[in-house]
């Protein structure tokens, strides 16, 4: 009995210390999470309360070409904020103040100044003047405050804009390779913080720190700055002479799938990206599908060869049309071709040849070319909006679509698509993916990431492709693509014209005129697709897209110092012989191109380049015709600002040839090709660039 009331006692010591180590030691575990697992955590949670934070944005990486050279970098630039608790007082006089000095409207200023915020930006990305006009005006404007930042710059102008694209206020990548290589372009960004009080403003010896920025990687792209003015320069020319609606260039070098040049006319200066239309920003020849015509029937010869539905010594019929399933379908000459040998059918781009290829492959073997060549899905280009092209379902394909199919018709391409189907052609059968990024680089030039030597998959076999090679090389040669010669090399193409499809029909009388190939045959260099939207007279691909090629391709070979691989032939006096394009040449290179073309020459006037020619290019004259040329001080300049003159009065064939003149377009919205000018969209007087299109209205006669 006289024991119990120890034996509680000591049970209820024990319950009490038991509790306390449990709380000891939960207090004691708490304290250890707080003090050092969670201690960085909630460091920055109690900096965050009494830290106000100003961003520092960092340098975006560089774009730079193949060589190194600058194609979008970065520079300083001012911006304006307010921390909103230390203007209080004085909102409405300052909103009024920065209102006016930085172009704004007050009340948005003001209703910025009012918010509960540590930090708010008043005017990014302000101009000299302004940075000039604000501080003079910062002493009486207290939480007003001046931040250097970093904007993006494209020093080369439109050079490549829609390749490049574009990046926000902030530096996101917005559009093409900015777009899609935006986590390595943007860097780490970096900041401001300073200690403020509980009422918001900056106490005596108020601590301050900054976290750094860092740099973003370069990209380093495939492109060849050199390249892609020649392109460039070669697009607008090809605008202005043929009237067209857009015209799209692009080279590849065929044994690493690297672009080499990306042309769009009309283009946009990224730097002043806002003023130009959206429509723009669009990469055409990745994100438009367009029906290929002819330009499509080297994918249909290499199937056939590859799949033995046909030989290099088969022979055919063109009576000038075939009979398929009851429905005629003509070639595109009614004559037709009479007996021919499949080089001559390529030579001839002879629809009715390509539609017996198309019908001996069948639709099985047809759909598996398409799925080899990448025809039917899209290539994976690093560009944003890569269209897919139509092509009617498997399951449906009649006899008369595959025959039509099988010369280009009825299906849709993109032209990237199609540049990188004819280039496993050029580099031997082997399939490599389209690619505008060549590496990624450290700021200090150390290398992250390589895309040059990733594997390609054989398609066809080498012996296919030379023999494809071969039959196109006859094709600028001796068949449609005469224009697209280059002097001292062999060159392999095939001409295309195809009818353009709008609102998913076919429109008579509105064409794209196309041509694609590559040089020298064998080992080519270069592959080129060249594409004009809607050209004006001429239309053929042989006519207008051609003599783009071969000037371009020509320019290309001397600057890679490929050496000649054929002997000058220069044709017999008096026979009929195409007279080159001179004009932009030096007399030197002028001399030596038409000496190879069979035509001496006298020059005219003085200077160093050629800037007329008393016959115009394309047309036959016999051999040995004397040339006059005119010399000039410098090559015509395709992209420089030009005064719209006044066409209304003109006729419309004036008013094309005086806007040629000049460097630019004209289009003609309603009305007679005969009939005068009775309205034109740009006022006379206006400054726009060389290969601007001007809308012209014209009387009906």
């Amino acid at each position: 009995m006289n024991d119990r009331p120890a034996l509680t006692l000591k049970r209820r010591n024990f319950v009490a210390l038991v509790g306390f180590g449990l709380f000891d030691l939960l207090v004691g575990s708490r304290l250890v999470t707080i003090q050092a697992l969670d201690a960085d955590k909630l460091k920055k949670l109690a900096d965050g309360i009494h830290f106000r934070s100003v961003p520092l944005a960092p340098f975006r990486g560089n774009i730079v070409d193949r060589n190194g050279r600058l194609l979008a970098g970065g520079h300083h630039a001012y911006s304006v904020y307010a921390v909103p608790v230390q203007a209080r007082g004085k909102r409405i006089s300052d909103s009024i103040i920065l209102a006016d000095t930085l172009n704004l409207e007050q009340s948005r200023v003001l209703r910025r100044l009012k918010r509960r915020q540590g930090f708010v930006w008043i005017k990014r990305r302000l101009s000299p003047s302004e940075v000039d006009a604000l501080k003079r005006q910062l002493a009486s404007l207290p939480g007003i405050h001046l931040l250097t930042e970093t904007a993006r710059y494209y020093p080369e102008g439109s050079l490549a804009g829609a390749v490049l694209g574009f990046t926000g206020i902030d530096n996101q990548g917005l559009s093409g390779v900015e777009w899609t290589y935006n986590k390595y372009l943007m860097g780490r960004p970096g900041a401001i913080q300073e200690e403020f009080d509980a009422r918001g403003g900056t106490p005596a010896f108020a601590y301050q720190r900054i976290v750094p920025s860092h740099q973003g990687d370069t990209l380093e792209l495939s492109i060849d700055e050199n390249i892609q003015w020649m392109a460039e320069r070669a697009a607008a020319r090809a605008m202005m002479a043929t009237g067209g609606k857009a015209v799209m260039i692009t080279v590849m070098h065929p044994d690493s799938g690297g672009i080499l040049a990306l042309v769009q006319r009309p283009g946009f200066d990224p730097n002043k990206f806002r003023e130009s239309d959206p429509k723009r920003y669009r990469v055409l020849a990745v994100s438009d599908a367009i029906p290929p015509g002819s330009i499509f029937k080297p994918v249909t010869l290499a199937t056939a060869l590859e799949m033995g539905a046909t030989s290099p010594d088969a022979g055919f019929f063109c009576p000038g049309f075939k009979v398929v399933l009851g429905r005629r379908v003509n070639c595109w000459r009614l004559a037709g071709h009479g007996a021919e040998s499949l080089g001559d059918v390529v030579q001839n781009s002879c629809n009715v040849g390509f539609m017996s290829l198309g019908l001996a492959l069948g639709v099985d073997r047809f759909y598996e070319g398409l799925d080899r060549f990448g025809i039917n899905r899209r290539t994976g280009i690093d560009l944003p909006g890569e269209a897919l092209g139509l092509i009617p379902r498997k399951a449906r394909v009649t006899a008369l679509d595959l025959a039509i199919m099988a010369f280009g018709q009825t299906l849709t391409v993109t032209p990237v698509g199609l540049l990188t189907a004819v280039s496993a052609i050029a580099n031997g059968g082997l399939w490599r993916k389209p690619r505008l990024a060549r590496a990624i680089l450290t700021p200090d030039g150390r290398t992250v990431k390589s895309f040059e030597h990733e594997m390609g998959r054989r398609i066809i076999s080498p012996e296919v492709a030379m023999t494809v090679q071969r039959m196109m090389t006859r094709v600028v040669q001796r068949g449609t693509g005469k224009l697209a010669q280059v002097p001292g090399y062999k060159v392999a193409g095939k001409t295309g014209t195809a009818q353009k499809v709008i609102n998913g029909r076919t429109e008579h009388g509105i064409y794209i005129s196309s041509f694609i190939g590559f040089a020298p045959v064998p080992n080519p260099q270069a592959v080129i697709l060249v594409s004009i939207d809607e050209p004006v007279g001429a239309f053929y691909g042989g006519q207008v897209a051609a003599p783009v090629f071969g000037r371009l391709m020509r320019d290309i070979l001397r600057y890679l110092h490929v050496p000649r691989t054929e002997p000058i032939n220069r044709p017999r006096t008096g026979y009929a012989a195409i007279v080159p394009d001179l004009v932009d040449l030096s007399a030197e290179v002028a001399y030596e191109d038409a000496a190879a073309f069979g035509f001496p020459v006298q020059f005219k006037g003085h200077g160093r380049m050629v800037v007329a020619q008393s016959v115009t290019y394309g047309g036959y004259r016999p051999a040995g015709t004397l040339l006059t040329l005119k010399l000039g001080d410098r090559a015509r300049d395709y992209l420089q600002w030009v005064s719209v003159p006044n066409f209304v009065g003109l006729s419309v064939s004036q008013a094309h040839r005086l806007a040629f003149d000049l460097g630019i377009n004209v289009a003609t919205v309603q009305g007679h090709a005969t009939g005068r000018v009775v309205r034109q969209n740009r006022a006379a007087g206006a400054e726009v660039k060389a290969g601007t299109t001007i809308e012209i209205w014209a009387s009906r006669r």
